[in-house]
């Protein structure tokens, strides 16, 4: 009899350790996902910094071009260039803040 509840209790360990095994596996499958969610929209943010940055560009490069050979009085010509300052610092501002605090994703590593 004591054999027999051994044998029942080895049994019951086995199957407890499987269902670990398996939630193991789930849990990592959905901490993976939640990874690749988060690398998603960091490169999203990227892309939109890099659009917001050749904004502002074809927009200083236009107003160059449509004003090119025309002298804009001193107090516009400030406001125009203090414009395209702000726009750059903060262009820049998030660039830095990015950097800062998200780490690109890791290189691929290969399976062996």
């Amino acid at each position: 009899m004591t054999h027999e509840i051994t044998l029942l209790l080895l049994a019951a360990l086995a199957l407890t350790n499987i269902a670990l095994v398996y939630e193991v596996r789930r849990l990592k499958g959905a901490i993976m996902a939640n990874i690749d969610e988060v690398i998603a929209s960091v490169s999203l943010q990227s892309t939109k910094l890099d659009s917001v940055i050749a904004l502002i560009d074809g927009l200083k490069q236009q107003l160059a071009d449509v004003l090119s050979g025309v002298v804009l009085p001193p107090a516009v010509q400030e406001k125009v260039d203090a414009l395209f300052d702000i726009a750059q610092t903060n262009a820049a501002k998030i660039a830095d803040a990015l950097d800062e605090n998200v780490e690109p994703p890791p290189a691929a590593s290969k399976k062996r």
